[in-house]
């Protein structure tokens, strides 16, 4: 079977054409090593790799083998996960909420399997909020208060349009990782990565309630009063999305 390949733009083509890499064939056989040890399941598996492009530009190139999800459209079969990812991206970007850079998306059916290739653009300057909190324990309390409020602003865009992540940990958001002498955050610097479970839910109400517990349940390094701080900014977002 030919494989499907979907570019979001020319640039993207381009870029990966440079370096000679604007095929399935070409980006399935790139040898670059595994940036995260592949994830095997259910006769399937499913890895991360990076690769540095001859511009100095780094993209990750995400591979993946039998690895389904079932969705209302195709309940047997299932679709290759990477193909709900690449489209959640572009949702996100439609609704100018911050997310990775796709590239380059394709899959095909080889040998009774579904392959399927990713390709994003490396999120390089910017690290998980996780890592954010462990890296600046002293950082001062105007700068927490100021990406703090901007994550909950980023949060209340997503739930404002009936959003659900599914899977909003810390290590799923993605911030700056310095703003050099100055402690301004700001929505758009926030970034929303792993949207395989991202779906469009019923209400703005049960979206936010389950990503928001999601969020405070499994992110450390926040003060109760960092907390209500983070809760006041979301309503504060939320009422401004409804105008």
């Amino acid at each position: 079977m030919n494989a499907v390949e979907l570019f979001p733009d020319q640039a993207s083509r381009r870029l990966l054409a440079a370096d000679h890499l604007a095929s399935f064939a070409a980006l399935w056989s790139l040898d670059s090593g595994w940036y995260e040890a592949p994830n095997e399941r259910r006769g399937g598996w499913s890895g991360v790799s990076r690769h540095v492009m001859s511009d100095g530009s780094a993209i990750f190139l995400k591979r993946q083998d039998n690895h389904l999800c079932r969705t209302w459209r195709h309940p047997l079969r299932g679709i290759p996960t990477f193909y709900r990812e690449y489209r959640n991206i572009l949702r996100l970007n439609r609704h100018r909420i911050g997310t990775l850079e796709a590239l380059y998306y394709g899959h095909r059916r080889e040998a009774g399997h579904w392959q399927a290739i990713l390709v994003t653009r490396a999120l390089d300057g910017f690290s998980s909020l996780d890592e954010w909190n462990s890296a600046h324990v002293d950082s001062t309390p105007a700068q927490r208060r100021a990406l703090i409020t901007a994550i909950a602003q980023a949060c209340a865009r997503l739930h404002h349009h009936r959003l659900q992540h599914s899977c909003l940990y810390g290590k799923h958001v993605f911030v700056p990782r310095t703003t050099g002498m100055s402690s301004v955050y700001q929505e758009e610097d926030i970034r929303f990565i792993d949207l395989e479970k991202l779906h469009r839910g019923i209400s703005r109400e049960r979206v936010g309630a389950h990503d928001l517990d999601q969020l405070m349940r499994h992110t450390g390094g926040w003060s109760a009063d960092e907390r209500k701080v983070f809760e006041a900014a979301y309503r504060q977002g939320r009422d401004a999305l409804k105008r």
